[in-house]
This record gives structure tokens, C-alpha cells and sequence, in this order.
């Protein structure tokens, strides 16, 4: 607990000379045979005369050997440490899953246990908050719609994080900054399979789906509504899972699963259908992702519904709430819509989720809201927060603990 990850590593390595033969000889004793712990001391360990004898020899052998040849040992000192340096590395990670194993089967965990059952046990968050992390996801990070407000300022969060991503966009041709050599540009068309399937493959870490129907001319007749944020989606999530991509993140829309609501009509008409197109999709998704063998190969996704989109600086997670059941919205900043996107590639909390996001000042239920973003961004007012409490508020001060408690979604 005092120990820093960087040290409590070091100091497991400095063991692994001890432990990894326990625990290899332990995975293969009987129930019975498992009375002592498995880190017993050498010392401790009843020998028989013939094996102290042997053993003894063993050591007068060494010992006149180092007399003869001090020097030629000394000589070996570098080549012993970076042996033992790297069968160290290789021993830690024969190490942790091990202990994964051992946690498994204290907790009486099924045998069968999925990768998704595991989650919402909580035992990959109790095994992440108790071992040092040993490397993050480097795979790149595919951003579709990347021209758009938010897919850029996704781009620019990965870069900030210094994770690798391409920048997905209909023509081929970025807006943004694409100077780092993190970030690689390709045309992604989420209108046409073939080219999403040149960008999802098995290389892929991640997913972000931030494109939308486009209003420029020329183009919205084939890239409208339903052939992106419906049918574009449904061809993303489908290539996602038979190329077994670990997170697919969706950005929606807040109401978009009220119909009645003044949000949901006024965009639907404004946007030509819009509304219908994206909750299509968000169900058609849903039931991909919920068929019969897919929870069992570890992909998942996350659908985030931002509030009245804002093009300023992020206010940061403490001034941000999350929210479930889609019946409150307000008012949120493109960049942190992109933060969310981003920080829940890695929370095991909001896999297999849906939930809405504003800043929390902002907080309106979808009848009202429309007429309080539109009055504080046109006149400064500000905004009387919503007294209506759903119970499924979520607030805090780090990623982390603002997706904890997320209610994961249930199929039918």
C-alpha cells in the first residue's frame, strides 16, 4: 500500500526468484497437497538425508570451483545480472497470471467465467486496483469523423495522451494538426464497408465513432442520415466484433431515446431525421453486440450522449455529470466530450454501457433544456439546475470514479 507502482514492480522482480517456482509447483499439486502456503522458505521444507548430503556436495564442488577460477566468475557477473534481468520481466508476467489465476479460484469464480461475467463481478477492478499496470494499449486508435468538432478534439486528446490513433476522415484529407508522428491520416468512409474494413482490423485498439450525416452539398444525398448514423454504425460495430476490437465508443445524442421530446423532434427535423437514424442504430448495435458468442470474445462498447455541443476549452471531469435513463441534458464542451470518449477506452465500468453527459451546472430535464442553453449561450443567463434527481447521477474528481456504478446494458 505505501509502495509506488514503479517500486512495488521492482520489488516483485527482486522475488521472482522465490515465487515463480511456488506458484509453478503449486498449479500442479492436488487439492490435498495445499496445506502450506505456497511461499514457504526453502529452509523450511522437510529434506531427506541423501538430498542434504547431495545438496552439501553440490555447494564444496562450487566453492573449489570459485577458487580455481575467481576471475573467470567475476568475468560472468554482467551476463549473469542481464540474464536474470530479463528472465525477471518474463517471470512477472508468469507471475500475474498466476496470482489471476489464484484470485479466480479464491473467489470461487465458475470455472467458464467470460470475459464480460468477470467484469461485472468486479474482479478485473479488484485485480487493476491491486497490481501495477504494465503497459497500456499501444495499438492505434481509429477515429472516424475526425474532421468533425468532436472526432478532432479526440485526435488531439489521443496525441495529448501520447496514444497512437489515425485520423478517419470521408475524403481522406485532415483538418487538424497531423505533424506528431502519433497521428496517421487515412480515408475512412463509414458509407462504404470496404473502406472501414481497411482501417478496423486486428491491429486495431480501439474505435470512435464520432462521424454524423454530413449538410454539405453534393455530398448529404449519399452521406445522410441513415447511411451514417445508422447504417454506417451498424457496418462499424458489425466489423468491430469479427475483427475482435476491444472497445467500440459511440457519440450520440442526448433525448435520443425520447421521441416526444422537444430535443429529439426539433433535431429530427432540423437534421432530417437524424433522431430516428441514431437510435436506430444504437439498437441495432446492441443486438449485435448482444448475440449469442460475442460476450465471450472480450469487445465491447460504450455509447456517450453529450448535451448541446460547445466549442471551448473542456472545463475537466469534476465539472461534468454523467447520467442514465436519457430524461436530463444540458450543456457540454466538445473537448471533454472527447476526454469521456477517450478515458473510457480503458474503465472496465463503462463497458457494455450507455449514458448521457453535461456539465453539471447545466443539468435540465429534456423539456426545458432546449430553452436554457439557448438563453445562456445567446444572453449569459445562467442556468437554474434541474432539482429532478434520477439516482443515477454520477460526479467526481477523476475518470476512474466518474464511470464507477455505471449501470451496464441490458439487451431484451
Amino acid at each position: 500500500g505505501s509502495l509506488g507502482p514503479e517500486r512495488a514492480a521492482h520489488r516483485i522482480r527482486e522475488n521472482l526468484v522465490v515465487f515463480s517456482p511456488r506458484i509453478t509447483k503449486f498449479a500442479h499439486q492436488t487439492p490435498g497437497s495445499r496445506q502450506r502456503s505456497v511461499f514457504d522458505a526453502e529452509a523450511q521444507r522437510p529434506r531427506s538425508n541423501e538430498t542434504q548430503a547431495a545438496t552439501q556436495a553440490a555447494r564444496d564442488a562450487r566453492r573449489r570451483h570459485n577458487d580455481k577460477s575467481g576471475a573467470a566468475d567475476a568475468g560472468r557477473v554482467g551476463l549473469d545480472a542481464t540474464i536474470t534481468v530479463r528472465l525477471s520481466s518474463v517471470g512477472l508476467t508468469l507471475f500475474l497470471l498466476a496470482l489471476h489465476a489464484l484470485c479466480a479460484s479464491a473467489l470461487r469464480l465458475p470455472v467458464d467465467l467470460s470475459r464480460r461475467s468477470a467484469i461485472s463481478a468486479g474482479t478485473v477492478a479488484a485485480l487493476g486496483s491491486a497490481l501495477p499496470a504494465l503497459a497500456a494499449d499501444q495499438r492505434a486508435v481509429v477515429v472516424l469523423g475526425a474532421n468533425g468538432g468532436t472526432g478532432l478534439e479526440c485526435v488531439n486528446y489521443l496525441v495529448g495522451k501520447g496514444r497512437p490513433c489515425v485520423a478517419a476522415t470521408r475524403t481522406g484529407d485532415f483538418v487538424g494538426d497531423s505533424s506528431s508522428s502519433l497521428v496517421s491520416v487515412a480515408k475512412g468512409d463509414v458509407t462504404s464497408r470496404e473502406s472501414l474494413s481497411s482501417l478496423i482490423t486486428r491491429q486495431t485498439g480501439a474505435v470512435i465513432f464520432a462521424a454524423s450525416a454530413s449538410r454539405k452539398d453534393g455530398v448529404k444525398q449519399t452521406s445522410n442520415a441513415k447511411a451514417v448514423d445508422r447504417d454506417g454504425l451498424v457496418a462499424c460495430a458489425q466489423l468491430c466484433i469479427e475483427q475482435q476490437v476491444p472497445r467500440l465508443v459511440v457519440v450520440s445524442s442526448g433525448g435520443v431515446s425520447k421521441p416526444k421530446s422537444a430535443v429529439y423532434i426539433f433535431l429530427n427535423l432540423a437534421a432530417g431525421g437524424i433522431m430516428d437514424a441514431k437510435i436506430s442504430g444504437e439498437d441495432q448495435m446492441r443486438r449485435l453486440y448482444a448475440a449469442d458468442g460475442v460476450a465471450d470474445s472480450g469487445v465491447g462498447y460504450t455509447v456517450v450522449r453529450p448535451g448541446g455541443l460547445l466549442r471551448e476549452p473542456g472545463l475537466g471531469v469534476s465539472a461534468l455529470e454523467l447520467n442514465q435513463g436519457d430524461t436530463k441534458s444540458g450543456r457540454i464542451n466538445r473537448s471533454d466530450v472527447a476526454a469521456i470518449c477517450i478515458e473510457s477506452l480503458d474503465s472496465a465500468a463503462a463497458f457494455d454501457t450507455t449514458f448521457e453527459c453535461y456539465n453539471a451546472d447545466s443539468a435540465k430535464g429534456l423539456d426545458d433544456v432546449m430553452g436554457s442553453n439557448a438563453k445562456a449561450v445567446s444572453l449569459g443567463e445562467k442556468t437554474e439546475v434541474s432539482m429532478v434527481v434520477t439516482g443515477f447521477e454520477r460526479r467526481a474528481d477523476t475518470w476512474p470514479k466518474l464511470f464507477q456504478g455505471l449501470q451496464r446494458d441490458r439487451v431484451v
